[in-house]
C-alpha cells in the first residue's frame, strides 16, 4: 500500500480505510471540537492515559490525517463581513491553462478558497470583503486580470448558515 500508516490504517486518495478504529474517530471528534485540547483532556474523553493519547495524535498526524491546527477567526470583526462566491470559467481547459489559473489565484491572499470544479464552470471562488465597494475594486483589480478568464460570475451570501468550524461526523466508511 502507497499510503501513510496510522495504527494499521491508511489513507489514500483521501479515503481513510477501515483500519482507522473508533478510539482514533473519537480523538479525531474531540479535536475537531476543541484543537486546543490537552492529552490529559483527549485521553479522559477517549478512555486512554495521557501518553497513549499523545501517541495516537502524533500518528494521526504523521499520517497526515491531522494536517494541521488553526484559530477560527471572526471575519466580520477583522472588516471582512460579506461573502462573495465567484463562479469562473475559463476559455479553455488545457493543462496549461489550468495551471496558470491555479498560480495566479495563489499569490491573492484575497482569495480564501479555490475550487476546480465539475459542470457549468471551471473554478468555484470564495472571498470576503469589506462592502460591495472593496467588491468592485477585487473584481478591477484582481478577478479581471486572472488569466485565461472567460467569464465571472459572482454570487453574494446572505447568511452563513453552517459555519466550516463546525466539526464533520466522523464514522467508518463501509
Amino acid at each position: 500500500m502507497n499510503g501513510a500508516q496510522s495504527n494499521g490504517g491508511s489513507r489514500q486518495d483521501g479515503i481513510v480505510n477501515d483500519a482507522l478504529d473508533e478510539i482514533d474517530l473519537a480523538i479525531l471528534r474531540v479535536l475537531q471540537r476543541s484543537g486546543r485540547a490537552s492529552n490529559q483532556e483527549i485521553g479522559e474523553s477517549v478512555g486512554l492515559s495521557p501518553s497513549a493519547a499523545s501517541r495516537r495524535i502524533q500518528a494521526l498526524e504523521n499520517s497526515g490525517i491531522i494536517l494541521g491546527y488553526q484559530a477560527i477567526v471572526d471575519d466580520a470583526c477583522l472588516g471582512r463581513g460579506m461573502t462573495v462566491f465567484i463562479r469562473v470559467t475559463l476559455e479553455r481547459q488545457s493543462a496549461a491553462a489550468l495551471n496558470a489559473f491555479e498560480s495566479a489565484v495563489q499569490r491573492f491572499g484575497s482569495i480564501s478558497f479555490c475550487h476546480l470544479m465539475a459542470g457549468q464552470y471551471d473554478y468555484l471562488l470564495q472571498i470576503k470583503t469589506e462592502d460591495i465597494s472593496d467588491y468592485e475594486r477585487l473584481h478591477r483589480q484582481v478577478l479581471s486580470i486572472l488569466p485565461g478568464v472567460a467569464r465571472l460570475e459572482s454570487n453574494f451570501s446572505v447568511r452563513n448558515v453552517i459555519d466550516s468550524g463546525r466539526p464533520n461526523k466522523l464514522t467508518k466508511v463501509s
